[in-house]
């Protein structure tokens, strides 16, 4: 006697099994697809507000203005230092050997002033960090008022003071969030905005 062959395919309990499997796996990934652009936007502002503090730091420790330079088209930022040309790369300017027996003229020229300007620093703090692709500067609050296009700059005296200045930065999905750097609190503060 033959037995009855059994078609090969799935049940429409199988199915639906499936489906429901899928829906729960949804349910708990798409929520979180948001977070991770979120997370990505608050990344960016922490690393940007540890460049802030290493300015603050830097600048009360060797004496020398510091700032955070920010390129808000080009989405970049970096940290520069006050300081001349030979200062920057590390060389000495130590002044020539006199012969004390007079067989050669003394410069009577006075001695070049050499320009400060802020310079990058050396290493890899000095390089500029881009920001991640989802995420953009949307404009610096200074005391001069807003500047949402070129080159901002944070700029720390030697005391570690610094003008209340306020960073936006957003993503692609229209969160938002500020960097206010706190003069008084030497600190700085990141918060949710509206766009």
């Amino acid at each position: 006697m033959r037995t009855p062959r059994r078609r090969a395919g799935f049940t429409l309990i199988e199915m639906m099994a499936v489906v429901a499997i899928f829906a729960l796996l949804a349910g708990f990934v798409a929520p979180n697809l948001g977070l991770l652009s979120s997370r990505r936007l608050q990344q960016q502002a922490e690393q940007i507000s540890a460049q802030l503090e290493l300015a603050r730091q830097r600048a009360v420790v060797t004496g020398v203005p510091h700032r955070l330079a920010i390129d808000l088209e080009g989405g970049s930022f970096w940290l520069e230092w006050f300081v001349t040309q030979a200062e920057a790369t590390g060389e000495s300017e130590t002044p020539p050997v006199l012969d004390l027996r007079g067989a050669t003229a003394i410069p009577m020229a006075p001695p070049r002033a050499a320009t400060r300007e802020f310079r990058p620093l050396p290493g890899m703090f000095g390089r500029a960090n881009q920001l991640e692709a989802s995420v953009l500067f949307h404009g610096v609050q200074t005391p001069e008022g807003i500047v949402d296009r070129g080159e901002a700059f944070v700029v720390f005296e030697r005391d570690g003071t610094a003008s209340p200045t306020e960073i936006v930065l957003g993503d692609d999905d229209g969160h938002a969030l500020a960097l206010e750097v706190l003069p008084l609190a030497e600190a700085v503060r990141i918060y949710d905005v509206e766009l």
